[in-house]
């Protein structure tokens, strides 16, 4: 997993959703909608994924506060098949958006077996994972994928087309042990390199190019990030932005309103979330029985050189989690600074921070 270094100071997580679910309420949003989107992005910062946690909320207040997003939205959801349906999000945060869209997806499985949810009008909904380990608990097989702006070059491009195209496929495992792969198919996310420009730092050479399409080590200079494994990241984004805007009508590619461009603009973000119901192929004690089987001879393979062991898409963010629980989340200087303001202006009060970290 890619990650910045810089310095951060860490901060309960507990504290976090409790003055951040108040910051958004003050913005608008009802108590449990806040809650929920709160808990999404600390869920996603306990896990190590900080490009999309705590440090996006400032930049949700400025779109709510814009315009383009709605903080009493009127979802609307259709079934257009039996185990199939569209979701309007009404320009609704994300994070709901996706919510409900699993939700719905998880219906027509109970029903059917299978449940596929094409989402329409939506806007940035952070990590995939918290969705896609929902409905591994529920029992569920899942996938759920999003698409965002270009900012990612096509392979043997010098200019972007996709964006960043995220993937998330999720299994139910045994006492919780999922296995869940949540990736860009971009080398890094976005929003970590938004960081790295936010916090005053520089990045590898190798994450992305400038305007003129060389490589740069400046993120505020950062015009297209590269395809994660070439030519195969490449293909991969493209085919998810075909699914997540062909089905549901959303715009594609160079014509999705830039996440970080005109703030009044609605994103109009589509997506896809898959539910397959475990229960019509095999007892479902059994099956994650096996996941969990399958996952210990693959964490008992051999280690190559310098690698301590091998590990399952998901397990190091389960490590992080059980960390940072105890030690906190480590929470940028910079990001810190701004989400205090915006508390203090709202008359929340600062957040108490405990611990620096490296």
């Amino acid at each position: 997993m890619a990650k910045i270094t810089h310095e951060t100071i860490c901060v309960n997580s507990a504290e976090l959703i409790e003055k951040c679910t108040r910051l958004l309420s003050a913005h608008g949003l009802s108590g449990a909608d806040a809650g929920q989107v709160v808990e999404h992005l600390v869920r996603t910062n306990l896990r190590g994924t900080d490009s999309h946690g705590i440090a996006r909320l400032p930049h949700y207040l400025r779109r709510i506060e814009a315009g383009s997003i709605r903080v009493d939205p009127t979802m609307h959801f259709k079934q257009v098949a039996p185990s199939l349906g569209i979701l309007d999000g009404d320009h609704a945060l994300g994070h709901l958006v996706v919510k409900r869209a699993c939700a719905e997806a998880a219906s027509l499985a109970r029903k059917g077996g299978a449940g596929w949810v094409s989402v329409c009008n939506s806007s940035h909904c952070g990590a995939l994972a918290p969705f896609g380990l929902d409905l591994a608990s529920e029992g569920f097989i899942s996938f759920v994928f999003t698409h965002v702006d270009p900012m990612v070059l096509p392979y043997g491009s010098r200019e972007p087309f996709c964006g960043t195209n995220p993937l998330c496929i999720t299994v139910p495992g045994a006492r919780g042990n999922h296995v869940c792969l949540d990736m860009a198919t971009s080398v890094v996310p976005w929003n970590l390199v938004a960081n790295a420009a936010n916090e005053g730092i520089s990045i590898p050479e190798d994450w992305g190019v400038d305007a003129e399409g060389r490589d740069t080590t400046e993120p505020k200079q950062i015009n297209a990030l590269y395809p994660v494994g070439g030519y195969k990241g490449s293909g991969m984004g493209l085919m998810i932005d075909i699914l997540c805007s062909m089905l549901s009508g959303a715009p594609y590619g160079p014509d999705i309103p830039k996440m970080y461009g005109d703030l009044s603009a609605n994103r109009r973000l589509g997506g896809l979330v898959g539910a397959i119901d475990v229960k019509p192929f095999s007892d479902p004690e059994q099956f994650m029985r096996r996941v969990q089987e399958l996952t210990n001879r693959y964490n008992g393979l051999a280690p190559a050189f310098g690698c301590e062991r091998v590990m399952c898409p998901g397990q190091p963010e389960m490590e992080s989690e059980l960390d940072r629980r105890k030690s906190g989340i480590p929470v940028g200087l910079q990001t810190l600074d701004e989400l205090n303001a915006l508390m203090i202006a709202s008359g929340i009060g600062p957040l108490e921070c405990h611990r620096e970290s490296a």
